[in-house]
C-alpha cells in the first residue's frame, strides 16, 4: 500500500494528484469539477487516475462543498434553540455591515440569517457569567420546541444558550433531548467554547446549516472509497491547514469553508522547507478566484476570524485572501461601458469560449489565448482542448463594445484581472507592514503560473517560484498537512505572574483533552506537536489579537511579543499599559507521511517549438516543462506548457530550474514586459 492520493475540489476543475512512496513518484489528473454533485468528479478522477485499489494507503482531500452551501444559500432548513431574550441575536450581530466595501453603499441590504426568525425558539434556562445555574433547563419547553420546528420542516437544530461557554451543560442537556427527533444537532460550544454569544451563535448556525449538506456528502465519498479501496484511510483538509477525520468533518463542517485554499498553503510550506526558503507569498489562481496568503518566518498564517457574505467565522483558520479573478472570470461592459472582470465565472461548464463547450462569453483564459500565451489546439489537464476560434470570437464581440481589435481588448481585460490579483497581495503585505521585496511569489494553481510574473511586476517582486505540477499543487499540499484538533477556554484575566502560571495549567488541561481525542481516532499520539496561542488585548480593548507562546516563555516574552504584533498591525504600542487574557487555545498536529519532492529529470533542453505573439516581433519559443535541464538558463519571453498548467515568461525575466524541479523566475534589472 504505497499509494496516497491528494485531491482538490475546486469551482471548476477537480485535481488529483497521486504519490508513489515506494518510487518517491507523482503523477496529476485533472478533470472538470460537478458542481450538482461534487463527489462524482472526486470518483472520475480516481478513475482516471488508473490506480491499483490494494495499492492505496491513503486519500486526503480538501472541498469548497461546504463554501458553496454558503455562498449559494443552498443550506438545510435550520432551527435555533436559545435562552429566553436572546432570539434575535443572529440578528443583531455587531451593528456592523460585516459585509467589505458596503459602507457608502446607500441601497446596502444586509445579507438575511441562515435561520430565520420563525426558526428560532427560546426556553428558559439560565447560567450566569461564572457558571452556576440560576435557572434550570425547561426540558418540557426544550420537547415542545422540537416538536414545533419538526413540524415546520426543520432538518437541522442548533443550541445556543447564554454563558455557555462557562458551563455548557444545559446545552447538553437540551442536545440529548433533540437528539430524539433531530440526526443533526449542533452545540454552539462544542465549536466555539469562547466569550461573546454573537460569534459563537453564528459559527454555529454555519455549521448547523451546512451539516446535512456536509455529511451526505462526505457519506456518499467515504461509502465510494471503501468500497473501491476498502483498505485506505480518508482525510478532509481543514481550515486551518491540518486534517479532519470523516466523523469530524461531517459533524464539523464549519471547519472546512476554507479546505481548498488551505492545502495549498500547507504545500507551500513543505516547499518551502525543502527549498530553504522563509518568507513566501502564496498566490493560487483557479478558474473561479485568486487566494493569496503570507508566509513570515515559515509559520501558517492564523487568523481568528473571517467573514464571508456578511457571515461570520470566528475559528482557527489560515489568514487566506480571496479575490473573484480566476481564468473563468468573465469579462464584461458595465452600464456606463467600462471594462468589468469578475467576480463571475464561467465556472467549469459551459467554461471558457476556448474551452469549446458552448461559452461563448469572454474570459480571463480566452484573453490569454487570443495573446497566444495559451496556443490553439492545447491540452489542458488531458481533458480539454484549446478552441483558439471560440477564444476570438468572444474577445472580437468585447472589442467592438471597447473599440479595439481583439488582441487590445484581451491585453485590457489582462490589465485588469492582474490589477485585481496585485490589489490582493498588497492587502495582505504591504498594507499589513510588510515589505513585499522580501518575499517570494510562490505560484500555482491552474491559471497562476500565466500570471505570476505580471502581478509580481506590479507589485515589486523581483522573484517567482512555479512548484512541479502547479496546477495540481493544492491537491499536492492534502499530502502536507498534519492532524490537527484544537481547544480554546475564555479567561478574561491580566497578563501578570500569577495570571501566567492558571494559564499553564489551563493549557496543560486543554492538551490532555487534545491528546485523549486523537487517542480515540487510533492516531499517533506520541508524534504530537503542540501549539500554544494566547488572545491578548490591551486592558479597555474590545478586541484581541492572537499571538503564538512557546512553552515555558516567560511574562517579559509573552508581552515583547504581543506588543511587537500590536504594534505591526497599528503602527504603535501602548507600553505600559495593563494587557489582559481573554482565551487560550490548543493546536495539536501529528504529521503524516509527507511526500517527497521528485529530482529533477533529464530532458532534450531544447525548447518544443516557436509562436509568434500579438505584440511581439519575433517569434517566442515554446518549452515542454520536462525538456528543461537543471543547466538550462531561459530568458523571456518564453512559454513553458506542462499537463496542469502553463507558465509565462516576460521579457525581462530569466528561468532556471531549482533543487527540486521548482522552476525559479528571476526579474532581471531593468526588466520589462
Amino acid at each position: 500500500m504505497s499509494a496516497f492520493v491528494g485531491i482538490d475540489v475546486g469551482g471548476t476543475f477537480t485535481d488529483l494528484i497521486v504519490y508513489d512512496a515506494a518510487s518517491a513518484t507523482t503523477r496529476a489528473v485533472k478533470v472538470p469539477s460537478d458542481r450538482a454533485a461534487p463527489d462524482r468528479a472526486v470518483l472520475a478522477a480516481l478513475r482516471l487516475a488508473d490506480l491499483e485499489p490494494q495499492s492505496l494507503r491513503l486519500v486526503v482531500h480538501g472541498t469548497t462543498v461546504a463554501t458553496n452551501a454558503l455562498l449559494e444559500r443552498r443550506g438545510a432548513h435550520t432551527g435555533l434553540i436559545t435562552t429566553e431574550g436572546f432570539r434575535d441575536v443572529l440578528e443583531l450581530g455587531r451593528t456592523t455591515r460585516l459585509v467589505p466595501n458596503s459602507l457608502y453603499d446607500p441601497y446596502f441590504r444586509r445579507p438575511a440569517p441562515l435561520i430565520r426568525r420563525r426558526d428560532r425558539i427560546c426556553v428558559a434556562e439560565r447560567m450566569e457569567a461564572d457558571g452556576t445555574a440560576s435557572r434550570a433547563l425547561d426540558t418540557a419547553a426544550v420537547e415542545a420546541a422540537a416538536l414545533t420546528l419538526k413540524a415546520q420542516g426543520v432538518e437541522s437544530v442548533v443550541v445556543g444558550f447564554i454563558n455557555g461557554y462557562r458551563n455548557a451543560a444545559h446545552e447538553r442537556e437540551a442536545a440529548a433531548i433533540l437528539a430524539r427527533h433531530f440526526a443533526h444537532v449542533t452545540l454552539s460550544t462544542a465549536i466555539l467554547n469562547e466569550i461573546r454569544e454573537f460569534e459563537r451563535f453564528s459559527v454555529a448556525a454555519i455549521n448547523g446549516y451546512v451539516m446535512p449538506v456536509m455529511a451526505g456528502y462526505i457519506g456518499r465519498l467515504t461509502r465510494a472509497l471503501h468500497a473501491a479501496c476498502p483498505g485506505a484511510g480518508f482525510y478532509t483538509v481543514a481550515s486551518h491547514g491540518g486534517l479532519l477525520s470523516t466523523a469530524t468533518a461531517a459533524a464539523q463542517p464549519v471547519r472546512t469553508v476554507l479546505s481548498g485554499p488551505a492545502a495549498g498553503v500547507a504545500a507551500a510550506l513543505h516547499l518551502a522547507r525543502a527549498i530553504g526558503v522563509t518568507n513566501l507569498i502564496t498566490y493560487d489562481m483557479g478558474g473561479t478566484s485568486t487566494d493569496v496568503a503570507l508566509i513570515a518566518g515559515a509559520a501558517f498564517p492564523l487568523k481568528r476570524e473571517t467573514l464571508l457574505e456578511g457571515l461570520v467565522i470566528r475559528l482557527p483558520q489560515l489568514d487566506i485572501h480571496t479575490v473573484g479573478a480566476g481564468g473563468g472570470s468573465i469579462a464584461a461592459l458595465d452600464a456606463g461601458g467600462s471594462l468589468q472582470v469578475g467576480p463571475e465565472s464561467a465556472g467549469a461548464v459551459p467554461g471558457p469560449a476556448a474551452y469549446g463547450q458552448g461559452g461563448r462569453q469572454p474570459t480571463i483564459t480566452d484573453a490569454n489565448v487570443v495573446l497566444g500565451r495559451l496556443g490553439a489546439g492545447q491540452e489542458l489537464g488531458r481533458s480539454l482542448r484549446i478552441d483558439a476560434a471560440a477564444a476570438r470570437a468572444a474577445l472580437d464581440e468585447l472589442g467592438r463594445g471597447l473599440g479595439q481589435d481583439a488582441a487590445a481588448a484581451a491585453a485590457a481585460v489582462l490589465r485588469l484581472g492582474v490589477a485585481k490579483m496585485a490589489a490582493a497581495v498588497h492587502e495582505i503585505s504591504i498594507a499589513r507592514g510588510f515589505d513585499a521585496r522580501d518575499f517570494a511569489l510562490l505560484s500555482y494553481g491552474g491559471a497562476g503560473p500565466l500570471h505570476a510574473a505580471l502581478v509580481a511586476e506590479e507589485i515589486g517582486i523581483n522573484r517567482v517560484i512555479v512548484p512541479p505540477a502547479p496546477g495540481a499543487f493544492s491537491a499536492f499540499g492534502a499530502l502536507c498537512a498534519s492532524l490537527s484538533k484544537d481547544r480554546s477556554r475564555t479567561v478574561l484575566a491580566p497578563l501578570d505572574a500569577a495570571g501566567l502560571v492558571a494559564a499553564e495549567g489551563m493549557l496543560a488541561e486543554m492538551l490532555d483533552a487534545v491528546r485523549a481525542e486523537f487517542a480515540a481516532d487510533a492516531a499517533e499520539v506520541a508524534a504530537l506537536v503542540e501549539e500554544r496561542q494566547f488572545d491578548l488585548r490591551y486592558r479597555g480593548q474590545a478586541h484581541e489579537l492572537p499571538i503564538t507562546v512557546p512553552r515555558g516563555a516567560t511574562l517579559a516574552e509573552v508581552t515583547e511579543r504581543f506588543e511587537a504584533a500590536f504594534e505591526r498591525q497599528f503602527g504603535r504600542r501602548d507600553s505600559g499599559r495593563g494587557v489582559e487574557m481573554v482565551n487560550l487555545r490548543v493546536v495539536g498536529r501529528i504529521a503524516i507521511e509527507a511526500p517527497a519532492w521528485p529530482a529533477p529529470g533529464g530532458g532534450s533542453g531544447l525548447p518544443a517549438g516557436r509562436r509568434l505573439l500579438p505584440g511581439l516581433a519575433t517569434p517566442c519559443a515554446v518549452w515542454s516543462r520536462a525538456d528543461i535541464l537543471p543547466a538550462s538558463r531561459i530568458a523571456g519571453p518564453a512559454v513553458i506548457e506542462e499537463m496542469s498548467a502553463t507558465t509565462w515568461l516576460p521579457a525581462g525575466w530569466m528561468l532556471s530550474l531549482g533543487a527540486i524541479g521548482q522552476m525559479e523566475l528571476v526579474r532581471l534589472a531593468g526588466g520589462k514586459t
